[in-house]
């Protein structure tokens, strides 16, 4: 099932408990893909909450294996202002808490105050594609990976960086919100995983994701089938968890995304 589809059973007006139904292929390991279990909970949020008012950071615990089939998800209203709205998700799966997702929302204002964010790197046109087939999670056939910073997972480098572009590979051109960028940023593999030099569990235990407002217009609103520009880095590893830091930019160098994530690593 498409993204875009999956996203169908979400509409204005359904109550704040609602019995949902995660997709199958898009599989990552004994769960779901993170940025799928992510986009199925902000969804049921984004249908209640007035759109004049951006979003601007979401923070997820992966507290338990969410997977395909029946689930229910519940959001709430935990203080709404004039021009700030904080709310939770949570989605529980066979009486289990699978995921709680916290987001805030915030109005601009007016500041003279601007810091210029930086633009996307100059990637190197020697990529390596990420293949469709093979050892690779479920869910990344839906992708389309060029690798044009690090090496590939399992390839025991050195290096402490992972990034290049990356575009929805489904063929439906969309454009892109806020839960096509959950998808996007989370799409990627972990960049512990091309330190090791063979196969091992890994998963997210918490992930924060910053969204900026480019402010576009209409004609210049970026699609799923474009390119977009992905970096990732080690800030600090130990103890079997490794702190990642990345941004995502938009297919015009302008940054869009945030985030951090805490990763567990068994090996």
């Amino acid at each position: 099932m498409l993204f875009a589809d999956v996203m169908q059973q979400f509409k204005a007006g359904q109550p704040d408990t609602l019995q949902i139904e995660v997709p199958e292929q898009w599989g990552q390991g004994r769960a779901v893909f993170g940025g799928m279990a992510s986009a199925l909970a902000l969804a049921h949020l984004l249908t209640e909450l007035p759109t004049k008012i951006p979003l601007r950071s979401v923070s997820v615990s992966f507290v338990a294996p969410l997977n395909a089939g029946p689930a229910v998800v519940s959001r709430r209203i935990l203080r709404q202002g004039k021009s700030v709205i904080q709310a939770m998700v949570e989605i529980t799966q066979q009486d289990q808490v699978a995921l709680v997702l916290l987001a805030s929302f915030g109005a601009e204002r007016f500041s003279e105050y601007k810091v210029a964010s930086e633009t996307a790197p100059a990637f190197v046109e020697t990529a390596l594609v990420m293949p469709k087939k093979g050892p690779v999670p479920e869910f990344t056939r839906h992708f389309d990976y060029h690798i044009t910073r690090g090496v590939m997972p399992f390839s025991g480098g050195t290096g402490t960086e992972l990034g290049g572009l990356i575009r929805f590979a489904e063929g439906q051109r969309c454009a892109v919100g806020v839960l096509e960028l959950l998808a996007l940023v989370d799409a990627w593999p972990p960049v512990s995983l091309t330190l090791l030099s063979q196969p091992a569990p890994a998963s997210s235990l918490t992930w924060t994701i910053e969204f900026i407002q480019p402010h576009q217009s209409a004609e210049t609103k970026a699609l799923t089938t474009d390119w977009w520009s992905y970096l990732a880095s080690i800030e600090h590893g130990a103890d079997g968890y490794h702190h990642i830091e990345a941004k995502l930019w938009q297919p015009d160098g302008q940054l869009a995304a945030i985030s951090r994530q805490t990763v567990t690593v068994f090996a």
